[in-house]
């Protein structure tokens, strides 16, 4: 089992997100959708949404430029609201494959001001 936690500043996340390029690099039209869609918290969403990219890279041990983009790694929210997440690219699945994940389990949660989210990645090895 490998286990990634990555905290986001809310006020550092407003900034970034007011600019359209850093939106498309690091989320995905349906995390932008979704967020404009459903929640009245925009910025603590996106800024978790950010953070439990962030979480499974770190768990996963390779970090951002580690061979998965951001924008290649989507969250996307079961009707109760519970977030999942998922790698969108064929790269992103086989490095998945090589290193053995058979599960991976996240948890976002956030105040005014700070973002967490927490990211399990089950592998037998």
């Amino acid at each position: 089992m490998l286990v990634g936690i990555d905290v986001v500043d809310v006020i550092r996340m407003e900034k970034f997100i007011q600019n359209e390029r850093f939106l498309d690099k690091y989320f995905t039209p349906y995390e932008i959708e979704y967020v404009e869609k459903n929640d009245a918290r925009q910025t603590q969403s996106l800024a978790g949404i950010f953070a439990c990219k962030e979480a499974f890279l770190k768990a996963l041990g390779i970090g951002i430029g580690g061979g998965i983009a951001l924008s290649e790694i989507e969250i996307y929210h079961e009707e109760s609201g519970k977030p999942q997440l998922r790698v969108t690219s064929s790269t992103g699945n086989i490095m998945l494959k090589t290193m053995n994940v058979t599960e991976i389990a996240v948890s976002i949660s956030h105040t005014d001001e700070i973002c967490t989210a927490i990211c399990i990645v089950k592998n037998p090895d």
